[in-house]
């Protein structure tokens, strides 16, 4: 948790230096909303289990009354003339009842044990899922800060080659339409350059919606980066670790159990049930006759048994039966996307690496290919076009470069998730390779 203080710090620090990923992770844990919202639903879940144990606890409960009695009497009775009498009649009863043998009860308390341990595990998948998602609104803003880097360098070499069109044109050694080639591509950058910064701006809004905070500097990734391959290098591996450990499969189970503890729960209406019932009454009553005081206690079993109830048991017996079975099809369905979710990303990270490396390559080519371009410009054996598609190219390779690389540290995180280990390490870890 952070303190005021800490809190305070960071938020001067937006316009001091840059966020690191750490920091708006202990931001995000500190303002989501979706995180305060499961560990509000957490909190209300984890009283299931209290609640149902009390059903197996001694219930007491204590009654009281008094009431202010006026009698009044004419003529003679029993030989004693008429009178007005002024009394008040209380008394108090206190019943315990201990429950001996309810069968719905332990079934109850067992189903509830289960749900505190369902709403556990849907805590912690809500942070993973948090850190997934603070990782992906911040490369997404760091792509699109490079992606409006890019533009505007773009746009600077191309205002360089339109100048140099516009000269070569005057002394007759292009023709006019090399011109007109380089002032559309040129306002065609600009108008990319302002659709880049709207892109911008969106992102840092989705950034924001989750840290509260305005985070107009991030820290970029370096070049520190590493590409390590997944391991144990077996997608089946994976798929195993997946199947024993993801957090949404594991909830999935427990909502199956429950469900199936409903069935029984509903079969025990039809069970009798035990109770001892104990009850004490003091009582002090007044009248004619003079005050009267009365002490009762009992103790006793209680048995209740349902004979018939419309057929309510039976029709909720059957409800919960399609119920569970609801379940087990969506528990299937959950484990079935468990293994195409890990699959999935266990390629993706696969293919990451391999993507990034091509893509390293294609820039070192690109770039290469623009200096060539514009070298032959000069000595007018490329034209204008040429330069303008070159330079397009290396602008191309540049962002999907840039983009690649947080891809693949996303898909990292994504395997992790999937498998149900993803933790703040991970973040640490990724922290470490940023400037």
């Amino acid at each position: 948790m952070l303190t005021s203080a800490t809190m305070l710090s960071v938020s001067i620090s937006n316009t001091a230096h840059a966020f690191s990923l750490m920091d708006v992770y202990m931001l995000a844990k500190q303002q989501d909303t979706d995180i305060q919202i499961a560990e509000s639903r957490y909190q209300a879940e984890a009283q299931a289990s209290p609640i149902a144990r009390a059903n197996i606890l001694p219930q007491a409960s204590l009654s009281a009354n008094t009431t202010d009695v006026s009698q009044e009497t004419d003529g003679t009775t029993f030989g004693v003339a008429g009178t007005d009498v002024d009394f008040n009649d209380h008394g108090y009863t206190l019943n315990i009842t201990q429950a001996l043998y309810h069968h719905d009860y332990y079934v109850q308390l067992r189903q509830a044990k289960n749900s505190v341990a369902r709403a556990s595990i849907d805590l912690d998948a809500s942070y993973q899922e948090l850190i997934t998602r603070t990782a992906d609104a911040y490369f997404n803003v760091l792509a699109e800060q490079d992606n409006l880097n890019f533009r505007q360098s773009e746009i600077e070499a191309i205002e360089r080659q339109l100048e140099q069109a516009k000269k070569r044109f005057e002394v007759g050694l292009i023709a006019i339409t090399d011109v007109k080639e380089a002032q559309a591509s040129y306002d065609l950058a600009v108008a990319s350059e302002i659709e880049a910064q709207n892109a911008l701006e969106i992102s840092k809004d989705a950034l924001e919606v989750i840290i509260a905070e305005r985070a107009n500097r991030l820290n970029p990734l370096s070049d520190r980066m590493q590409l390590i391959s997944p391991e144990p290098n077996d997608v089946e591996e994976w798929i195993n670790k997946a199947l024993n450990e993801n957090l949404s499969l594991l909830s999935s189970e427990y909502t199956r159990e429950i469900a199936l503890q409903e069935v029984k729960l509903q079969q025990a209406q039809h069970y009798p049930k035990l109770d001892i019932v104990a009850t004490h009454t003091d009582t002090d009553t007044g009248g004619l006759s003079g005050n009267r005081e009365s002490e009762d206690s009992r103790i006793g079993l209680e048995l209740s048994f349902p004979i018939f109830e419309g057929g309510r048991t039976y029709y909720r017996t059957k409800e919960a039966r399609y119920r569970a079975l609801l379940s087990t099809n969506e528990h299937e369905k959950v484990r079935r996307e468990t293994i195409k979710n890990t699959r999935d990303a266990y390629l993706n990270v696969i293919s990451g690496i391999s993507r990034v490396k091509a893509l390293a390559r294609a820039l070192e080519s690109t770039e290469a290919a623009a200096r060539a371009a514009e070298a032959g410009f000069q000595v007018g054996t490329r034209t204008s076009v040429d330069v303008l598609i070159a330079l397009q190219e290396t602008f191309l390779a540049k962002r999907d470069y840039s983009r690649a690389r947080y891809d693949y540290l996303l898909n990292t995180l994504n395997l992790k998730q999937a498998v149900g280990t993803l933790s703040i390490d991970d973040l640490v870890q990724i922290d470490g390779w940023l400037n």
